[in-house]
């Protein structure tokens, strides 16, 4: 039976991906990126888990039908959301028309949002010896006691998503190119010695997608299926390498990479995430929404000045593995272990119960209506689904908590500076108005 669900969540998936793209004929339609990730984390591992006979070790059978059932319902809702009146075919005909004053303003506030995420970034390194020492050992980089610092550097995403659509339409493209290259140079680094698969993602989405949707164009299917594959690999041999990924080391590469879903720790998404779905069901401890409220209002508050915000909130347990493990060993008898990530359904699950296929539908449906209207407006809405796309890696694979303080820090900077730039741009469509009243007269 755990078989039977498998292969019809592979079914809905491959079904809704081949549905997107016949509607759409848009490659980076939201279920076209987030599907073969759900297929990864939903078919592939369990498949591969159950194969080696692991997944018996941990759960009782009843127990994975369960949720595996869980699974396929909250992925059909995602996948409904995102396609629900999605049905826009992509034709390039949005093209930007920016008064030379906003592109400029837009080039500045993407200088300045990069140069606070550079600032961050060097701080962070500074912290820990320089550049040699942050990256001389395995899974290491920068550090600051400071979250503010620690996750600043994330801003120059910011900076590489304003300055995009000046690069693929606007007249300072050379400007525009500096500024991308200066900012995901530090990424490209980070990524490289400390073999982030999240990053290295967002990097790969921030300029290739990125630039696509700005430009308005999209590459054949075939070429992007092999790219994502490339992709793909090429994510999970940082992962496998990590070890031997940092300045000094020798390099004694694996190609191998299957080690990644042989996983048989309960660090594995899926052995992980399945616990906590188990756990939370068992005791019936639901956070009802209180971790992503912490994640929004009481995250950004320095623990310097409240030390213990997170106990007087309610969510002390989001302090490991963002709350999403404390009742696996009630249920159980085993741990989870430090650092691992249930994946979307389990984490939407241990926040609202079966109110995860409702949840799962609604944030569909925000990917899907960014995409549109990226497609009707494009600029600062380009930008915005870029962020979205580069973020559906953390979404699928980890939680919904490592996708809101990302997405505010970047979104936000991106939300003030087209606003600073389209203000520009009503005053001078405003200008030129009075000027042809005036010549009329």
């Amino acid at each position: 039976m755990l078989l039977f669900l498998i292969v019809l969540m592979a079914l809905l998936l491959v079904g809704a991906m081949v549905l997107s793209y016949l509607q759409s004929r848009d490659v980076f339609h939201p279920v076209m990126l987030l599907g073969p990730i759900l297929l990864f984390i939903y078919v592939w591992m369990p498949l591969k888990l159950h194969d080696s006979g692991v997944l018996y070790r941990y759960f009782y059978p009843e127990q994975l039908l369960f949720v595996q059932s869980v699974n396929c319902l909250a992925v059909a809702a995602l996948m409904a959301g995102a396609l629900f009146n999605t049905q826009r075919r992509f034709e390039a005909t949005t093209q930007l028309a920016l008064a030379e004053n906003s592109e400029r303003r837009l080039i500045i506030g993407s200088i300045v949002t990069g140069l606070i995420g550079f600032s961050a970034w060097l701080i962070s390194i500074r912290n820990v010896g320089g550049v040699s020492e942050a990256f001389s050992h395995p899974y290491s980089g920068g550090w600051d006691d400071s979250g503010y610092i620690r996750d600043g550097s994330l801003v120059m995403f910011a900076a590489v998503a304003i300055a995009m659509p000046i690069f693929a339409f606007g007249r300072r493209k050379l400007s525009a190119f500096l500024v991308i290259a200066a900012f995901i140079l530090p990424w490209m680094i980070q990524a490289l010695f400390t073999s982030r698969r999240g990053p290295t993602f967002m990097i790969a989405a921030f300029l290739f997608i990125g630039y696509c949707i700005c430009k308005q164009v999209r590459p054949p299917i075939l070429l992007v299926l092999i790219g994502a594959a490339a992709l793909g690999y090429g994510i999970l041999f940082l992962v496998v390498n990590r070890s031997e990924l940092y300045i000094g080391s020798h390099f004694n590469l694996k190609a191998d990479v299957s080690s990644f879903w042989k996983q048989s720790d309960t660090g594995n998404e899926y052995l992980y995430g399945s616990g906590a779905m188990i756990g939370a069901h068992y005791t019936g401890n639901y956070f009802w929404g209180r971790r992503y409220i912490a994640q929004i209002l009481i995250r950004p508050i320095p623990s310097s000045i409240w030390p213990t915000k997170y106990e007087d909130f309610g969510v002390a347990e989001v302090l490991q593995n963002a709350g999403t493990g404390s009742t696996i060993r009630e249920a159980l008898g085993w741990d989870g272990a430090p650092g691992s990530a249930p994946g979307v359904v389990a984490d939407v699950w241990v926040e609202f119960s079966w109110l995860v296929i409702p949840v799962l539908w609604l944030i569909g449906r925000a990917y899907g209506l960014v995409w549109s209207c990226a497609l009707q407006r494009n600029g600062m809405w380009a930008s915005q689904y870029t962020v979205l796309c580069a973020l559906s890696l953390y979404l699928v694979m980890q939680t919904l908590e490592a996708v809101i303080f990302r997405f505010l820090l970047m979104s936000i900077p991106i939300w003030l500076t087209w606003y600073w730039a389209d203000r520009s741009n009503v005053a001078h469509l405003e200008q030129v108005t009075c000027l042809a009243v005036g010549e009329t007269v």
